[in-house]
């Protein structure tokens, strides 16, 4: 067990990369970057659709060029959020179960697709169902990703290339600038994707600017927005805040959030921001998590305070593990255990006064209008900060799918059910 305590030299880890630093990664040759460039354009409605794998591959920057001279659109997985800034016209946003209804149709509609390192994950493609986001029956697949085994594993593939991201990019702009150097223009696309933007956002207004208490999630979200610098480093847990900022909370800069998508472990944002502030001591780092999440590491308080890392935690507290209790309600006709009330009225921890007790910063927000200037006192005092806000237990719009009936109803069909009027409810006969 000594392991677990003994000190070990950092010149371990740091003679890796000298050892590695000439290390060479696959790429895609002139020709097969010929192929993709023909095919895009001989397409009518071409569309890239881009994963995380942008990000761990260090390509955004590449991605951003090859974008703009080509002009093609781009949506993206959860983790591919942030690849391109969210105010680029380009950027289409987040597809699957929590992609919007205008998202989802232009992947539909798409009369090819050029994936770059992404999965094809469940969520971001609404359980492989063809009638909400991909119909790849219809639509042609190109795939470039470094994992040869994500290549047809769920979707079957025109083209498909083993490449490090970075490098295939690398030749895809170098070919596609020679074959046509003036790029391409598509000032109608722009047009569309921008009226689709602003509209909705327009039909976010109602929400942002509730004075309702418990908070509109909605609000929070723009509040926050507002305050934070553009650079912010945002973490998520699991539930509505990593789903309501994939699909609501814009992101400018490239890596700058980090949320458990893969395979949605509860527990992973708040601690995962203290890593986050080491690894960039000079940048506002912000964890959106809910009590659930929250509520699974509260010791790691300790931590950032011993070591005083800076971290904001604003924890969106709406009593519930409220994904899970809309599942619940949905297959079993009960809440038990993931709606929290005592004598009929929300409960759960004062994590302000938790935080407190560890030698934090802790302020619980007891009306709308005092959350915004708590995230700003937040960020001026540089040390680890808990901001509590009550939330209303409202689910995320979806135009996506998801499809659990196997894990949950076999044979049948049932949807996610709203619990936000609801206390606790047990099976009944």
């Amino acid at each position: 067990m000594d392991i677990f305590s003994k000190p070990v030299d950092v010149a371990l880890f740091a003679k890796l990369k000298s050892h590695t630093k000439k290390l060479h990664t696959p790429s895609i040759d002139d020709e097969v970057a010929t192929q993709i460039i023909e095919a895009l354009v001989a397409a009518k409605r071409p569309q890239l659709h881009v994963g995380g794998g942008i990000v761990l591959a260090n390509a955004t920057a590449e991605l951003e060029e090859f974008v703009n001279h080509m002009s093609l659109p781009v949506s993206h997985s959860l983790m591919g959020k942030g690849v391109l800034p969210d105010d680029h016209p380009f950027i289409l946003g987040m597809t699957g179960f929590w992609g919007t209804r205008f998202i989802n149709d232009k992947c539909l509609s798409a009369d090819l697709v050029l994936g770059l390192g992404t999965r094809f994950a469940e969520a971001d493609c609404s359980s492989w169902e063809n009638a909400y986001t991909f119909d790849f029956t219809k639509t042609r697949l190109i795939h470039i990703d470094i994992d040869p085994s994500e290549i047809g594993r769920n979707y079957p593939v025109q083209i498909g290339a083993v490449a490090d991201l970075k490098q295939a990019l690398k030749v895809l702009n170098r070919v596609a600038k020679k074959l046509y150097p003036e790029g391409f223009k598509n000032d109608v696309l722009k047009a569309e994707m921008a009226s689709n933007r602003s509209s909705f956002k327009a039909g976010l207004v109602a929400a942002q600017q509730s004075d309702a208490f418990p908070m509109r999630p909605e609000r929070i979200l723009a509040d926050a927005r507002a305050v934070l610098p553009r650079d912010v480093i945002i973490t998520t847990d699991v539930g509505w805040n990593k789903n309501g900022v994939g699909q609501q909370f814009d992101i400018y800069t490239p890596g700058s959030i980090l949320t458990p998508g893969g395979f949605a472990t509860m527990g992973f944002g708040a601690p995962a921001a203290i890593g986050a502030k080491l690894a960039c001591p000079d940048r506002v780092v912000v964890s959106l998590v809910g009590d659930g999440g929250f509520g699974q590491n509260p010791a790691m308080l300790a931590t950032a305070v011993e070591s005083n890392v800076p971290v904001i935690w604003v924890i969106m507290n709406n009593c519930a593990f409220g994904t899970i209790a809309g599942l619940q309600l949905a297959h079993y006709g009960t809440t038990v255990g993931t709606l929290f009330y005592k004598d009929g009225q929300p409960f759960q921890a004062d994590f302000a006064a938790i935080a407190r007790a560890y030698g934090a910063e802790g302020i619980r927000v007891t009306s709308a209008d005092e959350f915004k200037p708590a995230l700003e006192a937040a960020v001026a005092a540089k040390r680890p900060f808990v901001i509590d806000v009550a939330m209303q237990n409202a689910p995320v719009e979806t135009a996506g799918h998801w499809n659990i009936m196997d894990i949950y109803s076999p044979g049948k069909k049932v949807h996610h059910a709203d619990t936000s009027t609801l206390q606790n409810v047990t099976r009944t006969a």
